[in-house]
This record gives structure tokens, sequence and C-alpha cells, in this order.
């Protein structure tokens, strides 16, 4: 009868640690979907997410990850764009009074030499009043992700970037041109970047 305890006992012990180890799994794998998707890495986040499914099917959170993916699909490929910039060294920047477009076009040009043609910032300018027309960009930069080139650019220029699925958009900060010159924007301060630009 002792035997028959000790039996029972461990057998229970044994599932105990199972379904211990099957948690740890099921967490695990859930955190490497999120972080997947915080890099932007929509394929492995659902490949994580399916697992967390196969182990625990009533996983209301890897469940809803897993249907809400179709709809982050822009923003994780925006996430990639964006990091592919921040991974491309360029080796030497000389802008002495370049225009802003002129800037933007050789760091386009910069970053598909530098990778070989495998990856294009795809830049788009939108200002319709032209105020980054008159912004002038002198810098000289050695050895810098690309990121920090378009960062600096940016700041010259009182310009923000936004991310999108298959393009890097520019626009100035600055009030356009015709309001200024209308009083519609002259003395009064201009509403606060919600972007940190």
């Amino acid at each position: 009868m002792v035997l028959g305890t000790m039996l029972a006992l461990c057998a229970s012990s044994g599932a105990d640690t199972a379904s211990e180890d099957r948690a740890n799994k099921v967490a695990g794998l859930y955190q490497q979907g999120v972080s997947a998707l915080e890099d932007g890495d929509g394929k492995l986040a659902a490949e994580c997410f399916r697992e967390v499914l196969a182990l625990q099917p009533t996983h209301g959170n890897a469940r809803y990850q897993l249907l809400s993916l179709q709809d982050k699909k822009p923003s994780l490929a925006a996430k990639v764009r964006e990091r592919k910039l921040s991974q491309v060294k360029i080796p030497k920047v000389d802008f002495d009074g370049t225009t802003f477009a002129e800037a933007i076009e050789a760091l386009d040009i910069l970053v598909v030499k530098e990778t070989a043609g495998e990856f294009a910032p795809n830049f788009i300018i939108q200002d319709p009043h032209g105020i980054l027309e008159k912004s002038e960009i002198t810098m000289k930069l050695g050895a810098v992700p690309a990121s920090v080139i378009l960062d600096y650019v940016l700041k010259m220029a009182n310009a923000k970037a936004r991310n999108d699925e298959h393009a890097i958009v520019l626009i100035p900060l600055g009030i356009p041109p015709k309001a200024a010159v209308e009083g519609e924007g002259a003395g009064k301060p201009t509403a606060k970047d919600p972007f940190g630009g």
C-alpha cells in the first residue's frame, strides 16, 4: 500500500512538472511573438502565436494578436523600414550649403549603394508650401547610420519624418508662408509637434 501511494505521488509530481513546463513554454513563445511585433517581424510573430495556440488553444491574447496581424501589417512594414535605415552605415557625408532636396536625394543614393540595391528608403518630401526649399544643409559625418544622418538633416530643416509602409515621408514643422504673411500664425506660438520634433 505504501508503494502504491509513493507511485501515485511520483506520477502527480511528474504531471505538475509537465504542466509547469508547458506553461513556461507558452509564456516564452507569447513573449517572443510580442517582441517580434515590436521589431516589425510579422512572420515570426505569427509563428509564435500559432505555436502558443497549438499548446494552449484557449489563449485569448495569442488569438487576438494573430487575428490583428493583418491590420498591423502597414505599421510592421514601417518599423522594418525604420530598422533597416538605422542598420545602414554611411562611410562619409559632406554637405556644404546643400539644399534639403539634394541632401535627401544624396542620402537615398548612398543607402541604395551601401546595401547593394537591396534597400531603398523611398523618401517622399511633402512640402506643398515650399518651406523646406529654403533650408541649407551643411554637415560632415563619417561612419554613422543613415538614420542619424536623416535626423540631423531633419533638425537643420525643421522637419520630421513619418515611416509608412512603402516610404519615409518628410514634412516641414513650420507654418506655411501664406499663413505667416496673412497673420494667421504671426506672433503666435506654433502647436507643439506630437512627434517630438
